[in-house]
């Protein structure tokens, strides 16, 4: 049995779930059921709103967590419809955290609100925090955690003890392989061109970079990112793993077992790519607008044959969300 779960870890292909959205609020569970929503920032008159975010572990023990992303809320307080809520703020570096013994007093102020306030420490407004769709968002988060009509749930609370709400899905394992750093290959101008004709990158695009980034990740192997156009904020990059056989470069289009651009095309297309020479994992992070409040952000770990991905987030209103929220997971083990 221990085995046949070993491998049905293993064997587990990338689901990344999508996200909903109720009103100003948006919403999503990975595949270990541990979900975020995020309020979005809200405008009224002149006066700009900040964001919410309430992330909760799956299981029965979990608690949920309320982060205020706004720096100024140190030391603050809320107001709901005009009254100051019983709610403490604990103060981080750029945010405020709802004090957990007082979730669930917040839970239903919320829920029952019109209108919901930001205060910094001197009592002066610093704007709305929407509520429109919360209690629907939340509702959502309950339903994909198994929690309707237990003690644990945020909305739709009942007698069930928090022993009925299961427990989280084992994440599937990426097994990454071992880097050697000593290494990477180098490689001439010509064949860098050469790559580029064989990719089709023109670079006729305002801006395009004409880089390539390489890395690598066993002997005689080396991940190349190959810069391949851009925008004012993303630079596309193609991967590549380049290997020396018989005294010649070779270049392979990278493999991946999943990589969100390819629902669309037919190979994998990173944007803005890179690799991260400590934790050895590539990543990148997709813009949909310049202030990078929505998008795409992936990572992906290599077990020796292809990138596997180990964690998506994606934001899709692009409305001030300063947290993505995270669709999927894999827990990467390494040698």
């Amino acid at each position: 049995m221990i085995m046949l779960a070993f491998l049905a870890a293993q064997a587990v292909a990338p689901n990344p779930a999508e996200l909903r959205s109720f009103g100003d609020w948006i919403v999503g569970c990975d595949n270990g059921r541990a979900c975020q929503a995020v309020a979005l920032v809200t405008y009224e008159d002149d006066d700009i709103g900040s964001t919410m975010t309430l992330r909760r572990e799956a299981g029965g023990e979990a608690e949920p967590i309320f982060w205020i992303n706004n720096g100024e809320a140190r030391g603050g307080s809320l107001a709901a419809d005009g009254q100051r809520l019983p709610v403490r703020l604990i103060a981080r570096e750029d945010s405020a955290m709802v004090h957990p013994a007082d979730t669930r007093a917040f839970v239903d102020a919320i829920r029952a609100a019109h209108q919901l306030r930001l205060r910094d420490a001197s009592g002066t407004d610093l704007g709305p925090i929407s509520v429109e769709g919360a209690s629907a968002a939340m509702l959502y988060m309950d339903e994909q955690q198994r929690r309707l009509d237990t003690v644990t749930a945020l909305v739709r609370r009942g007698t069930r003890p928090a022993s009925a709400v299961p427990a989280p899905p084992t994440l599937p394992e990426v097994r990454a392989a071992p880097i050697d750093d000593t290494t990477t290959l180098t490689f001439t101008d010509a064949q860098i061109a050469g790559l580029r004709r064989e990719a089709g990158c023109t670079l006729d695009e305002v801006g395009a970079p004409d880089s390539y980034e390489a890395a690598p990740l066993a002997s005689g192997q080396t991940l190349v990112l190959l810069a391949c156009g851009s925008g004012a904020y993303n630079v596309t990059y193609l991967p590549y793993i380049a290997q020396s056989r018989d005294g010649r470069i070779r270049f392979t289009a990278a493999p991946f077992d999943y990589q969100w651009a390819m629902r669309e095309l037919e190979r994998p297309s990173l944007i803005n790519a890179e690799w991260d020479h400590q934790r050895h994992l590539l990543s990148e992070f997709y813009r949909g607008r310049g202030m990078g409040d929505c998008g795409t952000k992936a990572t992906y770990a290599w077990d020796g044959s292809r990138f596997r991905l180990v964690e998506q987030q994606d934001m899709e209103q692009c409305q001030g969300a300063a947290d993505f929220i995270t669709t999927w997971r894999a827990r990467v083990v390494r040698p």
